[in-house]
Formats: structure tokens, C-alpha cells, sequence
């Protein structure tokens, strides 16, 4: 796999875009609050829904990979649906963080980053699951799309068994969306009191 899409490098880069985005963010003040406020409401209950959806959604996924992620091929529940339902639960997840710092710009450049750098991620581990599982992952390809669910093939085990050592991992990592919405919400409160400076203006 190449080292620039290797799950440490992911994560690395991840954190610190995540972090100059979080002080531009701290600082950002959305131009909807006086333009139109309506349209600051719609965007803060997007926000919230997509925070809930990427959270249950990578629990649910979570349910079924933990212990099992380098071990088997999974193409049950959330994998009959769409072949990485983590990144796209992921997706929502952080678009719902960004819609809501109440404006259009931060889930604008969130998209294009996330689409353009996963495409490359997930082409990278298509290929190294297609090494390693041969005609069973090809024939899950041609079933299954990459990214956009399809109830037609859903499927679920009527028992899964879980690891809990496992499971307890990812819902801690879980935890953090909610964590980082609500110091999204933080900083609004901190500007309006004047505690951190409004620099940014955007829509």
C-alpha cells in the first residue's frame, strides 16, 4: 500500500488538518446570522441529523467488522448495502460538523477533501483486499457498489458475536463526533461572549 495512504499517515494527516481547521473554525463567524437566519436554523438541523446518522452508522459498522476487519471478508448488514459504509457514515459524520459551523464553506471544502483524498484510499485497500481474497471480494464487487447504498441486497445474520475488546475501540472513536460537534457549538458561544476573536466572515 502506498505510505501516503497508509492508516498511520491517515491518521496523522487527519489530525492535523483537522486541527488548522478547528482554529479557523474557532475563529469563523457564519454571515447567514445576519443575512438570512433562517437559513443558519436549516443549516445547524442538517448538521445535528448528519452528526446522528454518522455516529449510529459507525456503530452499526462497528458491530460488524470489530475483531473481524483483517480476518474475514464482511459483507453483511451495513456491507450488503455498499462496499464502505464506514467511510461514508464517516462522511456524514463530519459534514454534519461542519454544516454545523453554520455556514456553506466548511462542508464545501470538507467534500472536496474527503472525496478526493478516500478515492485514493479506497482504491488502494480494493486492491489489497483483492489480493488477498481473490474471486470471493470480485464477485462482492460486482454485487455491491463502491459507495452508494442499495437496499436491494441488504442482508443481516439473525446472530452476530462481537468482540467486546474491539467494540469498545471503536466506540470510543465514535465518541469523538459528538465530542467535536460540541466544541463547534463551544466556540460559537466563546465568540459571542468575545472570549475568541471573530476574524473570518463567511457564507
Amino acid at each position: 500500500m502506498n505510505i501516503l495512504f497508509a492508516p498511520r499517515v491517515r491518521t496523522m494527516s487527519s489530525r492535523i488538518i483537522g486541527l488548522a481547521l478547528a482554529v479557523i473554525v474557532a475563529m469563523s463567524f457564519s454571515e447567514w446570522h445576519f443575512q438570512a437566519p433562517f437559513v443558519e436554523h436549516i443549516l445547524w438541523f442538517f448538521g445535528w441529523l448528519f452528526v446522528g446518522l454518522g455516529i449510529m452508522g459507525r456503530i452499526w459498522c462497528s458491530i460488524y467488522i470489530s475483531g473481524y476487519k483483517n480476518s474475514r471478508l464482511v459483507t453483511q448488514g451495513p456491507y450488503s448495502l455498499c462496499r464502505n459504509p464506514l467511510y461514508l457514515f464517516s462522511y456524514l459524520g463530519g459534514l454534519g460538523i461542519m454544516f454545523l459551523t453554520e455556514t456553506f464553506f466548511f462542508p464545501v471544502i470538507f467534500s472536496l477533501y474527503f472525496l478526493c483524498y478516500y478515492h485514493y484510499v479506497i482504491r488502494q485497500e480494493e486492491k489489497f483486499l483483492s489480493k488477498k481474497y481473490g474471486s470471493e471480494y470480485l464477485d462482492y464487487c460486482n454485487q455491491i457498489s463502491r459507495f452508494i447504498p442499495s437496499l436491494k441486497s441488504y442482508k443481516e445474520p439473525e446472530y452476530y458475536q462481537v468482540p467486546p475488546k474491539h467494540f469498545r475501540i471503536f466506540l470510543v472513536q465514535v465518541v469523538w463526533f459528538l465530542w467535536i460537534a460540541a466544541f463547534v457549538q463551544l466556540f460559537e458561544e466563546l465568540r459571542l461572549f468575545g472570549v475568541i476573536p471573530s476574524v473570518f466572515s463567511l457564507f
